[in-house]
């Protein structure tokens, strides 16, 4: 059976099912929306469409994150080169600024119709699509880079498993914080502009680097 993979060989129909995943998984949940159903709303008659262009939904699911992380990811490395510019240890802040702002700034991306950042608050809420996004390492290098530099920045006598469950905690904070400013924006209950993503990415930095430098020994009443 054939399929379409390739970003750059995808047909119109291909994209555009793409466009019309993102919204449906979206307002009806990753496990609420059938291949047939999406099909249909695509404008597709043959009703394995899915198949067809992308050889499962699994499939499908696996070209919308190859095409978001993709444009994220180089984002992300050109603002960790930005930094090895300036020489030096690269400060958390910045750090976290080059973790938070490409994808906050998919808000603002496009048409402004990109439902990427509800489809990925969805996938790492759920094992078997967590899997899913994290079995092509690839694409979050950037990010695993990120997570190392930050590592090496919190204080010297922090036990390694408190590093790793506050940068896991922290990166899922990330995530879901992003995701509900999308829910804000495509509800209409906030309009996203550069000035106010501005502020949100500012104080979503503040509360992450706080809670990731936060005094890890219990005191004594």
């Amino acid at each position: 059976m054939k399929t379409e993979t390739s970003k750059t060989n995808r047909s119109p129909a291909a994209q555009k099912m793409l466009r019309v995943a993102e919204r449906l998984i979206a307002e009806k949940g990753i496990d609420g929306v059938s291949s047939r159903e999406l099909a249909r709303e695509a404008g597709q008659k043959n009703h394995s469409a899915v198949n067809y262009h992308f050889g499962s939904f699994d499939g499908l699911v696996n070209a919308i994150i190859d095409e978001r992380a993709g444009n994220i990811n180089a984002q992300r490395e050109s603002l960790l080169a930005a930094i090895d510019v300036h020489g030096g240890a690269a400060s958390p802040r910045a750090l976290l600024d080059a973790m938070i702002r490409p994808l906050a700034e998919e808000l603002l991306r496009g048409d402004g119709n990109s439902r990427y950042l509800n489809l990925l608050g969805q996938l790492l809420s759920r094992p078997r699509w967590q899997r899913l996004f994290f079995e092509n390492r690839a694409r979050s290098q950037a990010l695993l880079r990120i997570s190392a530099l930050l590592s090496a920045q919190l204080p010297a006598d922090m036990p390694e498993a408190i590093r790793h469950s506050r940068q896991a905690l922290m990166g899922r904070h990330i995530i879901h914080s992003v995701a509900y400013w999308d829910e804000l924006q495509h509800s209409g209950s906030v309009k996203m502009d550069e000035q106010e993503l501005e502020w949100r990415i500012q104080d979503l930095i503040n509360y992450s680097l706080a809670g990731l430098m936060a005094p890890h020994r219990t005191e004594s009443a």
